[in-house]
């Protein structure tokens, strides 16, 4: 197993996206630190990594607070006493038009999408300089690259903001041998989109040259091969999973 020996903690980790990294990384070997606000969805999931005969916790935690995040890294270093991977998946959409976004909405987007990978990257940077070693993944997406197609302004400057984000921490940690990588998935087959209609999901689909969306399981695999040894000379790479929808 690649991550053997490793401890993980993974935001967002109750459902959809994170809940598939969660346990693609626990297969690997991987203690899951499952974070998310849902603690009875996050209770689940290391349930399903316990059955697995792997270990983990869950943990509640808002990730747009900067107590919240200090207390889940208190946590997992308690319980295990270093952290070796991160994997910044939390975050919520809109599909709002600018001209209705609210105040309210811009900052609870920005809030957990970019200041949450922020704040929990800030605190898990501060155990693995260290050690002098550690690898972080940010959950960007393509509206991050290409503006809302489907989704609000706001959610794809939030994205935005993570890619330029984890350049930034990219270049700062390197010198501790961290490396910070961000994947983009493109449309993927989970509740943020299904909450687009069929109209919309179908026309979508047919823009793609895989016509199809992607898994969870997809976006995954690419988290893994990141925070794998394989990419130990990888830094500062933002990743695209999207079926050849947009290619750069």
């Amino acid at each position: 197993m690649e991550l053997e020996g490793k401890v993980g903690i993974v935001t967002g980790s109750a459902k959809g996206l994170g809940k598939a990294i969660a346990l693609k990384l626990a297969k690997e070997g991987c203690a899951i630190v499952a974070s998310d606000i849902d603690s009875n969805g996050a209770g689940e999931v290391i349930k399903e990594i316990r059955s697995l005969g792997q270990d983990g916790i869950s943990v509640k935690a808002d990730v747009s607070k900067k107590s919240d995040v200090e207390a889940m890294i208190k946590e997992a270093v308690l319980k295990y006493g270093h952290i070796d991977i991160l994997v910044n998946n939390a975050g919520i959409c809109s599909l709002a038009p600018i001209i209705d976004i609210t105040e309210e909405e811009w900052d609870r987007i920005m809030a957990i999408n970019l200041k949450g990978t922020f704040l929990c990257s800030q605190a898990v940077l501060k155990e693995m300089m260290k050690k002098e070693s550690g690898k972080i993944v940010n959950i960007a997406s393509l509206a991050g690259k290409v503006g809302g197609i489907v989704t609000g302004a706001h959610y794809s400057a939030s994205k935005a903001g993570v890619i330029c984000f984890t350049k930034s921490l990219a270049l700062q940690a390197a010198p501790y041998k961290i490396n910070v990588n961000a994947v983009c998935p493109g449309p993927q087959d989970t509740e943020m989109t299904n909450v687009w209609g069929d109209k919309i999901n179908t026309s979508f689909r047919d823009t793609i040259p895989f016509k199809e969306y992607g898994k969870p399981d997809d976006v995954a695999e690419a988290v893994l091969f990141l925070v794998s040894e394989r990419s130990r000379y990888i830094t500062g790479e933002i990743l695209d999973v999207n079926g050849g929808l947009y290619m750069d």
